[in-house]
């Protein structure tokens, strides 16, 4: 096999690893599968803290944050942002309170707004 033939196996692969990741859409989608697995990563770990899903968890709010368009969201954006940022102080809070109902409750409104992404249909 040559080196040409073992690079475009690798791409097509890799392209199949990372299906959906061509559309803002399906980035999105991959951003709340993420957040789903490393939390409950961080619940089955209770009551130690796996620090790499716990950084995985805050920078995934962080991109969503950063993906809203307030100018043509508005309010709703605004919403968004108030929620993720919830999640986030929540998330951060886990690491000195060591409650794991607060990190299932950040689980719960996550699966809500997957479920709610995924029933949109992409452009």
């Amino acid at each position: 096999m040559s080196l040409d033939q073992v690079a475009n196996s690798y791409k097509q692969s890799e392209n199949l690893y990372v299906k959906g990741i061509e559309t803002p859409h399906g980035r999105v989608r991959l951003i709340f599968e993420q957040l789903e697995i490393n939390l409950e990563k961080l619940i089955v770990k209770h009551p130690q803290t796996d620090f790499v899903a716990y950084g995985k968890v805050v920078q995934c709010f962080m991109i969503l944050s950063d993906s809203l368009d307030f100018q043509k969201g508005e309010s709703l954006a605004e919403q968004l942002n108030e929620l993720y940022d919830y999640c986030v102080r929540t998330v951060k809070g886990y690491l000195t309170e060591k409650d794991v109902t607060k990190l299932e409750e950040v689980l719960s409104i996550v699966n809500q707004l997957s479920e709610s992404w995924n029933s949109i249909e992409p452009k």
